[in-house]
């Protein structure tokens, strides 16, 4: 008993020295921890339609030389206190305004004037395009249907478009709160300018409804989101927000000359072509 318990712990010392013998010789290379930095990949969205802090561009002090005299301007009403969001929206304004000038004379798109397309853009560049375009549609639903109901009491028209309000204003704020309450969107960024744009273009489709025809208002109102959503997402790219910042001067040189080449343009639009396609001579 007492030899099989010696030989057992020689065998157990043996085992010892041999795998320390071994863990002296094979030592593992130590695996080099590599720490991942996570890069910014997904830039955050600025919204230029809200007063932040946060800075788009760092606008350099410069001397006034007399050909920048806005970028001294702006630069000077920046350190003042100016908000930098803003000074950049008024930039990109009259650049939304020339490419929706552009798209209805030069391609054919047609809205309400030049100003609601303006508008509906600086309102989808605060909700989002798709967001917009969602509630948009609620709006223009609550308005139809109140419009159907109160056509029953027969109203003189501005009672009417009040109680439509009412309703309007009931039916967005129950839409927020629902969106709110699923976590489908951040309302808190949203507003009261927004909705209240997308008021006056259902204001615009209702007037023209009456005074021209359904078809009418639905092509003007389609019209006015395309042109809005296109500057919108004009309005959204981060590289523009910087090039107007930074060259000013570029920018009132390219809508004064933009505007006047449209505006002493005399071509066919390109979504009438295949209408007049009969009368087109060919040369």
């Amino acid at each position: 008993m007492r030899k099989s318990a010696l030989v057992l712990f020689a065998c157990l010392y043996l085992f010892l020295g041999v795998s320390g013998a071994l863990a002296k010789v094979i030592t593992p290379t130590p695996i080099p921890t590599v720490v991942v930095t996570p890069t910014e990949m997904v830039v955050e969205r600025i919204n230029i339609t809200e007063v932040s802090d946060k800075i788009i561009i760092k606008t350099p002090k410069m001397k006034w030389k007399g050909w920048n005299s806005v970028s001294f301007l702006i630069s000077q009403a920046i350190e003042k206190g100016v908000p930098e969001n803003t000074v950049v929206l008024l930039l990109l304004l009259p650049l939304v305004a020339t490419i929706v000038s552009l798209l209805h004379y030069v391609v054919g798109v047609s809205g309400y004037g030049i100003f609601t397309p303006t508008m509906m853009a600086v309102a989808f560049l605060a909700t989002g395009v798709a967001g917009g375009l969602a509630l948009f549609g609620v709006i223009l639903a609550i308005t139809l249907l109140s419009n159907i109901f109160l056509k029953k009491l027969k109203l003189h028209f501005w009672p009417a478009r009040s109680i439509t309000l009412l309703f309007v204003s009931l039916g967005t704020f129950g839409v927020m709160a629902g969106a709110a309450y699923l976590g489908i969107f951040n309302v808190s960024k949203i507003s009261i300018f927004p909705i209240l744009f997308m008021i006056l273009l259902t204001e615009e489709f209702v007037r023209t409804q009456l005074i021209k025809s359904k078809k009418e208002a639905m092509r003007l109102t389609v019209g006015t989101l395309i042109l809005a959503g296109v500057g919108a997402l004009t309005m959204g790219v981060r590289e523009m927000q910087e090039l107007v910042l930074r060259y000013p001067e570029a920018v009132v040189l390219v809508v004064i000359v933009v505007n006047i080449l449209v505006g002493s343009y005399g071509g066919i639009r390109l979504t009438e072509i295949k209408r007049f396609k009969g009368a087109i001579r060919k040369k």
